[in-house]
Protein backbone atom coordinates (compact mmCIF):
# COMPACT_ATOMS: atom_id res chain seq x y z
CA UNK A 1 0.00 0.00 0.00
CA UNK A 2 2.43 2.30 1.30
CA UNK A 3 4.04 1.98 -2.51
CA UNK A 4 1.51 2.76 -4.13
CA UNK A 5 0.83 5.60 -2.78
CA UNK A 6 3.91 6.53 -3.43
CA UNK A 7 3.65 5.92 -6.99
CA UNK A 8 -0.08 8.21 -6.67
CA UNK A 9 1.96 11.07 -4.97
CA UNK A 10 4.56 10.85 -7.68
CA UNK A 11 2.15 10.83 -10.73
CA UNK A 12 0.12 14.09 -8.68
CA UNK A 13 3.34 15.45 -8.62
CA UNK A 14 4.57 15.07 -12.44
CA UNK A 15 1.02 16.29 -12.75
CA UNK A 16 1.26 19.06 -10.71
CA UNK A 17 4.06 19.86 -12.73
CA UNK A 18 3.13 19.43 -15.96
CA UNK A 19 0.34 21.40 -16.08
CA UNK A 20 2.33 24.19 -14.27
CA UNK A 21 4.69 24.01 -16.87
CA UNK A 22 2.33 24.19 -19.45
CA UNK A 23 0.41 27.21 -17.73
CA UNK A 24 3.15 29.40 -17.49
CA UNK A 25 4.11 28.43 -21.06
CA UNK A 26 0.45 30.09 -22.03
CA UNK A 27 1.29 32.73 -19.90
CA UNK A 28 4.84 33.50 -21.92
CA UNK A 29 3.08 33.25 -25.27
CA UNK A 30 0.61 35.68 -24.14
CA UNK A 31 2.89 38.11 -22.61
CA UNK A 32 5.26 37.79 -25.53
CA UNK A 33 2.08 38.22 -27.92
CA UNK A 34 1.11 41.23 -26.08
CA UNK A 35 4.61 42.41 -25.84
CA UNK A 36 4.80 42.37 -29.76
CA UNK A 37 1.83 44.11 -29.97
CA UNK A 38 2.44 47.29 -28.00
CA UNK A 39 6.03 47.15 -29.70
CA UNK A 40 4.28 47.12 -33.28
CA UNK A 41 1.66 50.24 -31.92
CA UNK A 42 5.06 52.16 -30.30
CA UNK A 43 6.77 52.01 -33.63
CA UNK A 44 3.84 52.86 -35.55
CA UNK A 45 3.16 55.86 -33.05
CA UNK A 46 6.68 56.64 -33.70
CA UNK A 47 6.50 56.66 -37.56
CA UNK A 48 3.58 59.00 -37.01
CA UNK A 49 5.14 61.27 -34.85
CA UNK A 50 7.99 61.12 -37.61
CA UNK A 51 5.55 61.42 -40.21
CA UNK A 52 4.06 64.85 -38.71
CA UNK A 53 7.47 65.82 -37.53
CA UNK A 54 8.22 65.73 -41.09
CA UNK A 55 5.65 67.60 -42.88
CA UNK A 56 5.81 70.43 -40.47
CA UNK A 57 9.29 71.12 -41.71
CA UNK A 58 8.76 71.07 -44.71
CA UNK A 59 10.53 73.81 -46.60
CA UNK A 60 7.49 74.83 -49.12
CA UNK A 61 5.14 74.80 -45.86
CA UNK A 62 7.94 77.32 -44.28
CA UNK A 63 8.78 80.15 -46.24
CA UNK A 64 10.98 82.21 -43.61
CA UNK A 65 12.25 79.11 -41.85
CA UNK A 66 15.26 78.64 -39.77
CA UNK A 67 17.87 77.26 -41.04
CA UNK A 68 18.42 74.46 -38.26
CA UNK A 69 14.90 73.88 -38.93
CA UNK A 70 15.77 73.43 -42.63
CA UNK A 71 19.06 71.15 -41.67
CA UNK A 72 16.79 68.60 -39.51
CA UNK A 73 13.89 68.41 -42.20
CA UNK A 74 16.72 67.52 -44.39
CA UNK A 75 18.17 64.70 -41.64
CA UNK A 76 15.09 63.15 -41.42
CA UNK A 77 14.44 62.63 -45.04
CA UNK A 78 17.99 61.94 -46.59
CA UNK A 79 20.96 59.55 -45.18
CA UNK A 80 23.37 62.59 -44.91
CA UNK A 81 23.23 66.25 -44.34
CA UNK A 82 26.35 68.48 -45.27
CA UNK A 83 26.91 71.96 -44.55
CA UNK A 84 30.26 73.42 -46.81
CA UNK A 85 31.81 76.66 -46.11
CA UNK A 86 33.59 78.72 -48.14
CA UNK A 87 35.80 81.86 -47.70
CA UNK A 88 38.77 83.02 -46.22
CA UNK A 89 40.46 83.78 -42.74
CA UNK A 90 37.44 83.73 -41.38
CA UNK A 91 36.19 80.52 -42.80
CA UNK A 92 39.55 78.86 -41.70
CA UNK A 93 39.39 79.90 -38.49
CA UNK A 94 42.51 82.19 -38.36
CA UNK A 95 42.86 83.80 -35.07
CA UNK A 96 41.80 80.67 -33.02
CA UNK A 97 44.09 78.96 -31.07
CA UNK A 98 42.23 75.29 -32.59
CA UNK A 99 39.78 74.63 -35.21
CA UNK A 100 37.19 74.15 -32.61
CA UNK A 101 37.47 77.34 -31.09
CA UNK A 102 36.45 79.08 -34.20
CA UNK A 103 33.58 80.18 -35.42
CA UNK A 104 32.79 77.24 -37.66
CA UNK A 105 34.09 74.76 -35.15
CA UNK A 106 31.58 76.19 -32.59
CA UNK A 107 28.49 76.13 -34.83
CA UNK A 108 28.75 72.63 -36.09
CA UNK A 109 29.31 71.27 -32.29
CA UNK A 110 26.04 73.53 -31.42
CA UNK A 111 24.03 72.15 -33.75
CA UNK A 112 24.60 68.95 -33.37
CA UNK A 113 23.58 69.34 -29.81
CA UNK A 114 20.36 71.18 -30.61
CA UNK A 115 18.89 68.90 -31.85
CA UNK A 116 19.26 64.36 -32.06
CA UNK A 117 18.59 64.24 -35.39
CA UNK A 118 21.73 66.50 -36.57
CA UNK A 119 24.31 64.35 -34.66
CA UNK A 120 25.18 63.04 -38.42
CA UNK A 121 25.90 66.21 -39.55
CA UNK A 122 29.42 67.37 -41.52
CA UNK A 123 30.87 70.17 -41.71
CA UNK A 124 33.21 70.34 -44.91
CA UNK A 125 35.22 73.91 -44.37
CA UNK A 126 36.88 75.44 -47.91
CA UNK A 127 38.53 78.44 -45.65
CA UNK A 128 41.61 79.52 -47.48
CA UNK A 129 44.19 81.91 -45.96
CA UNK A 130 44.84 85.08 -47.54
CA UNK A 131 42.48 84.10 -50.80
CA UNK A 132 40.10 87.18 -52.37
CA UNK A 133 37.49 86.08 -53.92
CA UNK A 134 39.31 86.39 -57.41
CA UNK A 135 41.54 84.20 -56.29
CA UNK A 136 38.32 81.64 -54.83
CA UNK A 137 37.43 81.86 -58.71
CA UNK A 138 40.64 81.32 -59.97
CA UNK A 139 41.71 78.60 -57.42
CA UNK A 140 38.52 76.27 -58.18
CA UNK A 141 37.61 76.23 -54.62
CA UNK A 142 33.74 77.41 -55.73
CA UNK A 143 34.10 74.14 -57.75
CA UNK A 144 35.37 72.03 -54.44
CA UNK A 145 32.02 73.13 -53.06
CA UNK A 146 30.33 71.98 -55.69
CA UNK A 147 31.49 68.65 -55.20
CA UNK A 148 30.46 68.21 -52.00
CA UNK A 149 26.79 68.41 -52.95
CA UNK A 150 26.08 70.49 -49.91
CA UNK A 151 22.59 71.21 -48.38
CA UNK A 152 23.68 74.63 -47.49
CA UNK A 153 26.48 76.46 -48.09
CA UNK A 154 27.86 78.84 -46.43
CA UNK A 155 30.00 81.74 -48.03
CA UNK A 156 32.03 84.52 -46.10
CA UNK A 157 33.21 86.82 -48.92
CA UNK A 158 36.51 87.88 -48.89
CA UNK A 159 36.28 91.37 -48.74
CA UNK A 160 39.46 91.82 -45.92
CA UNK A 161 41.98 90.33 -48.75
CA UNK A 162 39.90 92.04 -51.23
CA UNK A 163 40.84 95.47 -49.72
CA UNK A 164 44.19 94.57 -49.15
CA UNK A 165 45.09 93.53 -52.48
CA UNK A 166 43.45 96.46 -53.78
CA UNK A 167 40.85 94.55 -56.22
CA UNK A 168 38.49 97.20 -57.53
CA UNK A 169 35.30 97.40 -56.02
CA UNK A 170 34.32 96.77 -60.02
CA UNK A 171 36.05 93.11 -59.96
CA UNK A 172 34.61 92.40 -56.50
CA UNK A 173 31.08 92.75 -57.58
CA UNK A 174 31.64 91.05 -60.28
CA UNK A 175 33.51 87.96 -58.63
CA UNK A 176 30.48 88.04 -56.36
CA UNK A 177 28.19 87.75 -58.75
CA UNK A 178 30.44 85.06 -61.00
CA UNK A 179 30.47 82.80 -57.32
CA UNK A 180 26.99 82.77 -56.77
CA UNK A 181 25.68 82.15 -60.45
CA UNK A 182 28.05 79.03 -59.92
CA UNK A 183 26.50 77.67 -56.75
CA UNK A 184 22.79 78.71 -58.10
CA UNK A 185 23.53 77.14 -61.19
CA UNK A 186 25.28 73.79 -60.13
CA UNK A 187 23.54 73.49 -56.68
CA UNK A 188 19.91 74.38 -57.62
CA UNK A 189 18.37 72.36 -54.04
CA UNK A 190 20.85 73.57 -51.61
CA UNK A 191 20.35 77.01 -49.53
CA UNK A 192 23.05 79.42 -49.87
CA UNK A 193 24.30 81.92 -47.37
CA UNK A 194 26.78 84.87 -47.71
CA UNK A 195 28.33 86.43 -44.70
CA UNK A 196 30.20 89.45 -44.60
CA UNK A 197 34.24 89.02 -42.95
CA UNK A 198 34.22 90.38 -39.14
CA UNK A 199 35.43 94.02 -38.00
CA UNK A 200 38.53 94.80 -38.48
CA UNK A 201 41.02 97.93 -37.00
CA UNK A 202 41.41 101.17 -38.61
CA UNK A 203 38.27 99.97 -41.27
CA UNK A 204 38.56 103.13 -42.80
CA UNK A 205 42.34 102.75 -43.86
CA UNK A 206 42.70 103.52 -48.01
CA UNK A 207 44.38 101.06 -49.95
CA UNK A 208 46.27 102.35 -53.23
CA UNK A 209 43.06 102.23 -55.03
CA UNK A 210 42.07 104.86 -51.96
CA UNK A 211 39.43 102.44 -50.47
CA UNK A 212 38.57 101.18 -47.48
CA UNK A 213 37.53 98.41 -45.88
CA UNK A 214 33.69 99.71 -45.25
CA UNK A 215 33.58 100.25 -49.20
CA UNK A 216 33.73 97.19 -50.31
CA UNK A 217 31.03 96.16 -47.69
CA UNK A 218 28.67 98.31 -48.91
CA UNK A 219 29.56 97.97 -52.81
CA UNK A 220 28.81 93.99 -52.16
CA UNK A 221 25.53 94.70 -50.28
CA UNK A 222 24.38 96.82 -53.33
CA UNK A 223 24.73 93.26 -55.19
CA UNK A 224 23.48 90.99 -52.65
CA UNK A 225 20.36 93.20 -51.95
CA UNK A 226 19.63 93.78 -55.74
CA UNK A 227 19.40 90.07 -56.33
CA UNK A 228 17.67 89.60 -52.54
CA UNK A 229 20.29 86.55 -51.58
CA UNK A 230 20.14 85.47 -48.08
CA UNK A 231 22.91 88.02 -46.00
CA UNK A 232 24.41 88.12 -42.31
CA UNK A 233 26.41 91.20 -41.84
CA UNK A 234 29.11 89.47 -39.53
CA UNK A 235 30.70 92.88 -39.04
CA UNK A 236 27.95 95.11 -37.85
CA UNK A 237 26.31 91.84 -35.86
CA UNK A 238 29.57 91.49 -34.03
CA UNK A 239 29.77 94.85 -33.05
CA UNK A 240 26.51 95.42 -31.41
CA UNK A 241 27.11 92.44 -29.75
CA UNK A 242 30.46 94.40 -28.11
CA UNK A 243 28.57 97.16 -27.09
CA UNK A 244 26.09 95.20 -25.50
CA UNK A 245 28.95 93.66 -23.68
CA UNK A 246 30.32 96.76 -23.18
CA UNK A 247 33.65 95.34 -25.32
CA UNK A 248 36.28 96.46 -27.28
CA UNK A 249 36.84 95.54 -30.49
CA UNK A 250 40.82 95.61 -29.43
CA UNK A 251 39.72 92.55 -27.15
CA UNK A 252 38.32 90.70 -29.83
CA UNK A 253 41.22 90.72 -32.27
CA UNK A 254 44.78 89.30 -32.31
CA UNK A 255 47.88 91.36 -32.66
CA UNK A 256 47.33 92.12 -36.31
CA UNK A 257 44.29 94.06 -35.22
CA UNK A 258 42.98 92.07 -38.10
CA UNK A 259 41.40 88.52 -37.42
CA UNK A 260 39.43 87.50 -34.69
CA UNK A 261 41.19 86.05 -31.62
CA UNK A 262 38.95 82.96 -29.46
CA UNK A 263 36.59 85.59 -28.13
CA UNK A 264 36.29 87.22 -31.38
CA UNK A 265 35.39 84.04 -32.83
CA UNK A 266 33.17 82.72 -30.02
CA UNK A 267 31.44 86.46 -30.75
CA UNK A 268 30.72 85.44 -34.24
CA UNK A 269 29.63 81.95 -33.86
CA UNK A 270 27.06 83.78 -31.23
CA UNK A 271 26.12 86.03 -34.45
CA UNK A 272 25.52 82.19 -36.43
CA UNK A 273 24.02 80.02 -34.10
CA UNK A 274 21.58 83.22 -33.25
CA UNK A 275 20.91 83.41 -37.39
CA UNK A 276 20.53 80.20 -37.36
CA UNK A 277 17.83 80.28 -35.17
CA UNK A 278 15.65 83.00 -36.08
Amino acid sequence: MRKYGLIIIAVICLSVFVLGHQHWKNVSQVAGIEAREAAAKLNEKEKEERETLIQSLKPENNKQQPLIDYLQYKSLTQERVIVSLVGSNGTSGTGASNSSNSWAGRLEKSLRADRDELETLSFINHGHEGYSTEDLLKGKKIEAVIQDDPDLVIFDNSLINNHYQSLSLEQTEKDLESIMTKLQKELPNAKILIISPNPVANSKMENSLGLNYLDYIQASEKVIKRNKWNYVNSKEEIEKKLKNKNMRLADILTNDNIYPNDQGHYIWFEVMQEYFKS
